[in-house]
Protein backbone atom coordinates (compact mmCIF):
# COMPACT_ATOMS: atom_id res chain seq x y z
CA UNK A 1 0.00 0.00 0.00
CA UNK A 2 1.64 3.31 -1.26
CA UNK A 3 1.91 6.51 1.09
CA UNK A 4 -0.73 8.15 -0.75
CA UNK A 5 -3.42 5.97 -0.47
CA UNK A 6 -2.54 5.22 3.41
CA UNK A 7 -2.63 9.52 3.34
CA UNK A 8 -6.24 9.24 1.74
CA UNK A 9 -7.51 6.19 4.03
CA UNK A 10 -6.10 8.40 7.08
CA UNK A 11 -7.82 11.11 5.65
CA UNK A 12 -11.08 9.45 5.15
CA UNK A 13 -11.08 7.68 8.64
CA UNK A 14 -10.66 11.29 10.13
CA UNK A 15 -13.40 12.90 8.36
CA UNK A 16 -16.02 10.62 9.30
CA UNK A 17 -14.72 10.55 12.76
CA UNK A 18 -15.05 13.97 12.58
CA UNK A 19 -18.29 13.59 11.23
CA UNK A 20 -19.58 11.66 14.13
CA UNK A 21 -18.29 14.02 16.55
CA UNK A 22 -19.91 16.78 14.77
CA UNK A 23 -23.29 14.95 14.84
CA UNK A 24 -23.01 14.02 18.07
CA UNK A 25 -22.48 17.44 19.30
CA UNK A 26 -25.45 18.51 17.27
CA UNK A 27 -27.47 15.94 19.17
CA UNK A 28 -26.21 16.85 22.46
CA UNK A 29 -27.07 20.72 21.64
CA UNK A 30 -30.40 19.90 20.60
CA UNK A 31 -30.91 17.87 23.58
CA UNK A 32 -30.16 20.32 25.85
CA UNK A 33 -31.96 22.76 24.04
CA UNK A 34 -34.96 20.44 24.67
CA UNK A 35 -34.04 20.38 28.35
CA UNK A 36 -33.93 23.81 28.75
CA UNK A 37 -37.32 24.54 26.88
CA UNK A 38 -38.65 21.60 29.44
CA UNK A 39 -37.51 23.34 32.24
CA UNK A 40 -38.70 26.74 31.35
CA UNK A 41 -42.39 25.29 30.57
CA UNK A 42 -42.06 23.90 34.12
CA UNK A 43 -41.10 27.01 35.85
CA UNK A 44 -43.92 29.01 33.73
CA UNK A 45 -46.68 26.17 35.20
CA UNK A 46 -45.10 26.74 38.30
CA UNK A 47 -45.08 30.50 38.57
CA UNK A 48 -48.63 30.75 36.90
CA UNK A 49 -49.93 28.26 39.78
CA UNK A 50 -48.52 30.48 42.47
CA UNK A 51 -50.42 33.33 40.72
CA UNK A 52 -53.74 31.91 40.57
CA UNK A 53 -53.83 29.12 43.31
CA UNK A 54 -52.30 31.27 46.39
CA UNK A 55 -55.60 32.97 48.02
CA UNK A 56 -54.47 37.24 47.15
CA UNK A 57 -54.85 38.18 51.25
CA UNK A 58 -51.06 35.81 50.88
CA UNK A 59 -49.79 37.16 48.04
CA UNK A 60 -48.25 40.72 49.31
CA UNK A 61 -48.47 42.91 45.93
CA UNK A 62 -44.46 43.56 45.34
CA UNK A 63 -44.60 39.27 45.67
CA UNK A 64 -47.48 39.16 42.95
CA UNK A 65 -45.39 41.50 40.93
CA UNK A 66 -42.10 39.27 40.79
CA UNK A 67 -44.09 36.53 39.84
CA UNK A 68 -45.41 38.36 37.11
CA UNK A 69 -41.98 39.65 35.89
CA UNK A 70 -40.27 36.21 36.34
CA UNK A 71 -43.05 34.84 33.86
CA UNK A 72 -42.01 38.02 31.44
CA UNK A 73 -38.94 36.85 31.72
CA UNK A 74 -39.31 33.10 31.33
CA UNK A 75 -41.29 33.70 27.96
CA UNK A 76 -38.43 36.02 26.78
CA UNK A 77 -35.92 33.23 27.37
CA UNK A 78 -38.21 30.47 25.85
CA UNK A 79 -39.06 32.40 22.51
CA UNK A 80 -34.94 32.98 23.08
CA UNK A 81 -34.64 29.26 22.19
CA UNK A 82 -37.55 28.89 20.09
CA UNK A 83 -39.19 31.70 18.42
CA UNK A 84 -43.19 31.35 17.89
CA UNK A 85 -46.13 33.61 17.51
CA UNK A 86 -48.10 31.83 20.08
CA UNK A 87 -45.29 32.24 22.84
CA UNK A 88 -45.30 36.28 22.11
CA UNK A 89 -48.82 36.26 22.16
CA UNK A 90 -48.82 34.75 25.61
CA UNK A 91 -45.70 37.76 26.92
CA UNK A 92 -47.61 40.28 25.90
CA UNK A 93 -50.82 39.24 27.76
CA UNK A 94 -48.43 38.56 30.92
CA UNK A 95 -46.94 42.29 30.75
CA UNK A 96 -50.14 43.44 29.85
CA UNK A 97 -51.70 42.01 32.97
CA UNK A 98 -48.99 42.46 35.06
CA UNK A 99 -49.28 46.11 34.10
CA UNK A 100 -52.93 46.38 35.02
CA UNK A 101 -52.27 45.17 38.31
CA UNK A 102 -49.35 47.18 38.52
CA UNK A 103 -51.75 49.88 38.80
CA UNK A 104 -55.19 48.93 40.22
CA UNK A 105 -55.76 50.67 43.39
CA UNK A 106 -58.75 48.07 43.91
CA UNK A 107 -58.46 46.28 46.93
CA UNK A 108 -57.92 42.47 46.38
CA UNK A 109 -60.82 40.25 47.90
CA UNK A 110 -60.00 38.02 50.55
CA UNK A 111 -60.84 33.94 50.09
CA UNK A 112 -62.37 32.44 52.75
CA UNK A 113 -60.21 30.05 54.36
CA UNK A 114 -63.28 27.82 55.11
CA UNK A 115 -62.10 24.29 54.50
CA UNK A 116 -59.25 22.08 56.38
CA UNK A 117 -58.29 20.70 52.86
CA UNK A 118 -57.84 24.04 51.59
CA UNK A 119 -55.86 24.87 54.20
CA UNK A 120 -53.59 21.73 53.45
CA UNK A 121 -53.06 22.92 49.68
CA UNK A 122 -52.35 26.46 50.65
CA UNK A 123 -49.41 25.20 53.12
CA UNK A 124 -48.15 22.79 50.46
CA UNK A 125 -47.97 25.74 47.86
CA UNK A 126 -45.96 28.06 50.27
CA UNK A 127 -43.67 25.26 51.22
CA UNK A 128 -43.39 24.98 46.86
CA UNK A 129 -42.88 28.91 46.79
CA UNK A 130 -39.62 28.46 49.42
CA UNK A 131 -38.42 25.73 47.70
CA UNK A 132 -38.77 27.86 43.98
CA UNK A 133 -37.04 31.19 45.70
CA UNK A 134 -34.09 29.17 46.62
CA UNK A 135 -33.65 28.08 43.43
CA UNK A 136 -34.52 31.74 41.93
CA UNK A 137 -31.58 32.72 44.64
CA UNK A 138 -29.02 30.52 42.99
CA UNK A 139 -30.08 32.07 39.42
CA UNK A 140 -29.99 35.49 41.28
CA UNK A 141 -33.25 36.22 39.74
CA UNK A 142 -34.07 37.37 42.86
CA UNK A 143 -31.75 39.26 46.08
CA UNK A 144 -31.35 37.62 49.26
CA UNK A 145 -32.55 40.07 51.43
CA UNK A 146 -36.23 39.88 49.31
CA UNK A 147 -36.03 36.04 50.07
CA UNK A 148 -35.24 36.69 53.91
CA UNK A 149 -38.61 38.85 53.71
CA UNK A 150 -40.81 36.32 52.06
CA UNK A 151 -39.30 33.47 53.47
CA UNK A 152 -40.91 35.38 57.20
CA UNK A 153 -43.93 36.16 55.84
CA UNK A 154 -44.38 32.46 54.37
CA UNK A 155 -43.57 31.31 58.00
CA UNK A 156 -46.29 33.61 59.30
CA UNK A 157 -48.92 32.65 56.29
CA UNK A 158 -48.26 28.85 57.24
CA UNK A 159 -49.72 29.63 60.84
CA UNK A 160 -52.22 32.74 59.92
CA UNK A 161 -54.03 29.97 57.42
CA UNK A 162 -55.45 28.29 60.52
CA UNK A 163 -55.90 31.87 62.47
CA UNK A 164 -58.02 32.65 59.42
CA UNK A 165 -59.97 29.27 59.44
CA UNK A 166 -61.29 29.68 63.13
CA UNK A 167 -61.92 33.22 62.33
CA UNK A 168 -63.58 32.67 59.80
CA UNK A 169 -65.97 29.94 62.30
CA UNK A 170 -65.92 32.77 64.58
CA UNK A 171 -68.06 35.08 62.41
CA UNK A 172 -70.07 32.65 61.08
CA UNK A 173 -70.95 31.67 64.58
CA UNK A 174 -71.38 35.56 65.68
CA UNK A 175 -73.67 36.68 62.96
CA UNK A 176 -75.83 33.37 63.95
CA UNK A 177 -76.16 35.40 67.43
CA UNK A 178 -74.01 32.37 69.02
CA UNK A 179 -71.57 34.96 70.73
CA UNK A 180 -69.81 32.27 73.20
CA UNK A 181 -69.09 30.09 70.64
CA UNK A 182 -67.95 32.69 68.95
CA UNK A 183 -65.97 33.98 71.47
CA UNK A 184 -64.40 30.56 71.71
CA UNK A 185 -63.32 30.23 68.46
CA UNK A 186 -61.83 33.76 68.14
CA UNK A 187 -59.47 32.38 71.09
CA UNK A 188 -58.62 29.36 69.17
CA UNK A 189 -58.25 31.13 66.26
CA UNK A 190 -55.44 33.81 68.72
CA UNK A 191 -54.19 30.66 70.38
CA UNK A 192 -53.10 29.29 66.63
CA UNK A 193 -50.66 32.12 66.24
CA UNK A 194 -49.30 31.42 69.68
CA UNK A 195 -45.81 29.67 67.71
CA UNK A 196 -44.84 33.18 66.12
CA UNK A 197 -46.24 35.91 68.84
CA UNK A 198 -42.92 37.36 68.57
CA UNK A 199 -43.07 38.34 64.96
CA UNK A 200 -43.52 41.57 63.78
CA UNK A 201 -45.85 40.17 60.96
CA UNK A 202 -48.24 38.86 63.57
CA UNK A 203 -48.39 41.87 65.42
CA UNK A 204 -51.15 43.58 63.58
CA UNK A 205 -53.37 40.29 63.49
CA UNK A 206 -52.90 39.72 67.05
CA UNK A 207 -54.04 43.28 68.10
CA UNK A 208 -57.10 42.72 65.62
CA UNK A 209 -58.23 38.91 67.40
CA UNK A 210 -57.85 40.72 70.88
CA UNK A 211 -59.87 43.45 70.25
CA UNK A 212 -62.53 41.40 69.07
CA UNK A 213 -62.57 38.98 71.54
CA UNK A 214 -62.46 41.88 74.26
CA UNK A 215 -65.61 43.47 72.36
CA UNK A 216 -67.36 40.14 72.48
CA UNK A 217 -66.69 39.80 76.03
CA UNK A 218 -68.10 43.02 76.69
CA UNK A 219 -71.29 42.47 75.06
CA UNK A 220 -71.51 39.04 76.89
CA UNK A 221 -71.13 40.37 80.37
CA UNK A 222 -73.72 43.23 79.19
CA UNK A 223 -75.91 40.86 78.08
CA UNK A 224 -75.77 38.44 81.42
CA UNK A 225 -76.52 41.75 83.16
CA UNK A 226 -79.45 43.32 81.31
CA UNK A 227 -80.70 39.05 81.05
CA UNK A 228 -80.76 39.64 85.14
CA UNK A 229 -82.20 43.07 85.64
CA UNK A 230 -85.23 41.57 83.08
CA UNK A 231 -85.43 37.97 85.59
CA UNK A 232 -85.29 40.68 88.16
CA UNK A 233 -88.18 42.57 86.91
CA UNK A 234 -90.42 39.71 85.80
CA UNK A 235 -90.02 38.35 89.16
CA UNK A 236 -90.89 42.19 90.63
CA UNK A 237 -93.92 42.17 88.58
CA UNK A 238 -95.09 38.95 89.30
CA UNK A 239 -94.74 39.74 92.83
CA UNK A 240 -96.62 42.41 92.54
CA UNK A 241 -99.27 40.92 90.66
CA UNK A 242 -99.91 38.29 93.28
CA UNK A 243 -100.49 41.06 95.87
CA UNK A 244 -102.72 42.61 93.92
CA UNK A 245 -104.53 39.27 93.42
CA UNK A 246 -104.33 38.54 97.09
CA UNK A 247 -105.50 42.34 97.68
CA UNK A 248 -108.56 41.60 95.44
CA UNK A 249 -109.61 38.53 96.99
CA UNK A 250 -109.61 39.87 100.62
CA UNK A 251 -111.70 42.28 99.16
CA UNK A 252 -114.07 40.38 96.96
CA UNK A 253 -114.62 38.11 101.10
CA UNK A 254 -115.19 40.93 102.96
CA UNK A 255 -117.39 42.53 100.52
CA UNK A 256 -119.53 39.07 100.48
CA UNK A 257 -119.41 38.78 104.58
CA UNK A 258 -120.87 42.13 104.73
CA UNK A 259 -124.10 41.06 102.60
CA UNK A 260 -124.79 38.62 104.99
Amino acid sequence: MTAVTITVLLLVIGGFIAFAIFLQLKEQARLEKLRKVAALNNQLRQVRRYLDEMPPQYQPKDMKLWLFSRMVSLYDQLIALQPDATLSRRRQNIAAEMKEFQGSKQKRRAKPMNDELLIIEVRRLFESFKSYLILSQKEKTIDSDVVNRYNKLLNFFHYKVNSDYHSHLARKAFLSGQMSSALEMYKESLSQLNPIKESVEAQATILKLKELIQEIEEDLVLQKAEDEISRDMDNQGEEELDDEWNKFIEDSTFQEKKRF
